[in-house]
């Protein structure tokens, strides 16, 4: 990778990995930086993967569950979940946008282990 690169969420070419949630996502040498949008009400499934995960809520509102934990996070709030710990995301009435950064950089976009739906 050379020292500089730029682009925009837009650029990425889209997947939906569940009903209602758009990934776009593109990796560092380090790190793995994903968008995810959320319809109202649509999920990612409890999961876990070895990096540690810093999430930013940049509109609407989730439930997060962090190791059994419920959380409450509107636009502005973030959260960082370690390696290894249970995680998951329900969007709220008004659907969510997030940035998911996770280091190190995942081998993947779906190199993480579902452990309820």
């Amino acid at each position: 990778m050379s020292d500089r690169a730029v682009g925009s969420f837009a650029q990425l070419a889209p997947d939906e990995p569940y009903p209602g949630v758009v990934r776009r996502a593109f990796d560092s040498e380090a790190a793995t930086v994903t968008r995810y949008e959320f319809e109202p009400g649509a999920s990612f499934p409890l999961h876990r993967h070895r990096q540690e995960q810093i999430t930013l809520i940049e509109a609407g509102s989730v439930r997060m569950s962090i190791a059994g934990r419920e959380e409450e996070l509107e636009a502005g709030a973030w959260s960082v979940v370690a390696g290894g710990v249970e995680h998951g995301i329900v969007a709220g009435p008004d659907g969510a946008r997030i940035v998911a950064v996770v280091v190190p950089r995942r081998e993947s976009a779906d190199a993480y282990e579902v452990t309820a739906s």
